[in-house]
This record gives structure tokens, C-alpha cells and sequence, in this order.
């Protein structure tokens, strides 16, 4: 048998709620030094959402593209962050609405953003994008539902992606691939002995493993979805919710 690893989180404690991108950009609206990174990284994440969101709205992928960049080109540039409050609380809701409101009204031909023309503030993936689409259930569901729907599997991927970096990082990326499957729940115990002979370790240390590696993912997990909303009481409701996307996607 191999000795067992060493009981501290390779990994690292989780961190506590502090003030999140969405806050810089709400105080500093849009202004300060700092905001436009943070409104960088958080137009990064929802790029997708919003994409599939006008595809399911009946844009083409040519069309989707333009409108979704063209979006947030108004959104760093218009003023619309000026008019945002801390009422509105999580960045997806504001996100969607101000969307919604983009395509309904602000939208015209003069103003189009030409495919690889005008100014790109942030540079993105539009074959990925189209890709992922095609892969969404051809289940009928509104604009709204796929945009929650791939909001919630957008997150979901960046914790993995986060998590399997900071298992890289400490020289345990095989370990990380080989505990990932049994990631997702306590069904996953009769498992447990075949992984347990495959690293040469006792059963209750790659329980304990498991455990550690589930307590990453969920500190993870509240920590990305902090970064979008306003106060922690809100952090519940958005993994409550993210739990009934996932359920019904």
C-alpha cells in the first residue's frame, strides 16, 4: 500500500464573501480603474448565456453573434451600469434584462457591429459558441430558460476547470482525474474500493479524499457565484437555484 497523502487541503482554505466584481462595477459604475476588469471577466462569463439566449430568440448564428458583442460594447460605452442599483442584485438578472431591453429597442442597423469590423473590447469564441448551441436539447424551451440553462452549466464548468487547476498545481492532476467521477454524489460509495486498490490506498482515505475534494468544489462554487451578486444572503438563493436548473437540464 502506498502511504496516504498528507491531511492538509492541497488546495487551500475557501475564502469568505468579499467584494465581489459585480459590486466594483455597481459602485464604480463603469468609471473606476478597476471596474472594467471586472466587467471584462464577468462579460466573459456570460458571453454564452447571452448568445444562446438570442439564438433561442430566432437570430441567426451570424446575427447572434453581432448582437451578443455589439451588447456588451453598449453596455462598457452607453452609461446603462450608471443606471444600475444594488435592488437589482444578481448580474445575471441585470444582465438579461438589459439584454431583452438591447434587442427590443436599442438595436439598428447603423449601429451594427460588423463581424470582425469596429472595436472588440473582449476577444471571444463564436465557433465555440455555435458549437456548444447545437449541442442544447432541441427540447422546446423559452429564451429565458436556455439563457438560466446555460448560465447554470457555464458556472458548473468554470468551478471544474477551476478546481482541476489547483489540483494541477499541487502535482495531483491524475488524482484529480481519477476522484472527479465520484464527485457528484454519496452513490458513488460502491466505488470506492476499486478506486482504493487503483492508488494503492485504504478506503477511508480516499473517502476522506473525496470529501476534501467535495468541500473544494462547493467553497468554489459559493465563491463564483459571489462574484455576482450583492450580499451573501443572496449566495443560498442562486445555488438553490442553480441546483433546479441543473435537475431539470
Amino acid at each position: 500500500m502506498k502511504n496516504a497523502p498528507p491531511n492538509d487541503d492541497p488546495c487551500g482554505p475557501s475564502l469568505t464573501f468579499v467584494t465581489t466584481r459585480w459590486t466594483v462595477v455597481l459602485r464604480a459604475g463603469g468609471e473606476a480603474a478597476d471596474s472594467g476588469a471586472a466587467l471584462e471577466q464577468l462579460c466573459r462569463d456570460y458571453w454564452y448565456p447571452l448568445y444562446a439566449f438570442a439564438r433561442r430568440r430566432g437570430l441567426t448564428t451570424h446575427d447572434a453573434q453581432d448582437r451578443t458583442q455589439a451588447f456588451f460594447l453598449h453596455l462598457m460605452e452607453g452609461g446603462m451600469l450608471k443606471r444600475a442599483d444594488a435592488e437589482r442584485g444578481k448580474f445575471r438578472t441585470f444582465l438579461l434584462g438589459a439584454m431583452q431591453n438591447f434587442l427590443a429597442n436599442e438595436y439598428r442597423s447603423q449601429h451594427r457591429l460588423k463581424r470582425g469590423g469596429g472595436a472588440v473590447f473582449i476577444e471571444l469564441d463564436a465557433l465555440d459558441a455555435e458549437g456548444r448551441f447545437v449541442l442544447e436539447p432541441a427540447d422546446p424551451m423559452t429564451a429565458e430558460t436556455q439563457y438560466d440553462r446555460s448560465w447554470a452549466f457555464a458556472l458548473l464548468e468554470r468551478v471544474f476547470r477551476r478546481l482541476g487547476a489547483e489540483y494541477e498545481a499541487a502535482g495531483r492532476a491524475e488524482l484529480y482525474g481519477k476522484i472527479r467521477p465520484f464527485l457528484a454524489a454519496d452513490s458513488a460509495r460502491p466505488g470506492y474500493p476499486a478506486l482504493a486498490q487503483e492508488l494503492g490506498l485504504s478506503v477511508g482515505t480516499v473517502g476522506v479524499m473525496i470529501h476534501r475534494m467535495r468541500q473544494r468544489y462547493g467553497a468554489l462554487l459559493r465563491e463564483e457565484i459571489s462574484h455576482t451578486v450583492t450580499t451573501p444572503e443572496e449566495v443560498d438563493g442562486e445555488i438553490g437555484q442553480l441546483m433546479e436548473v441543473v435537475a431539470r437540464g
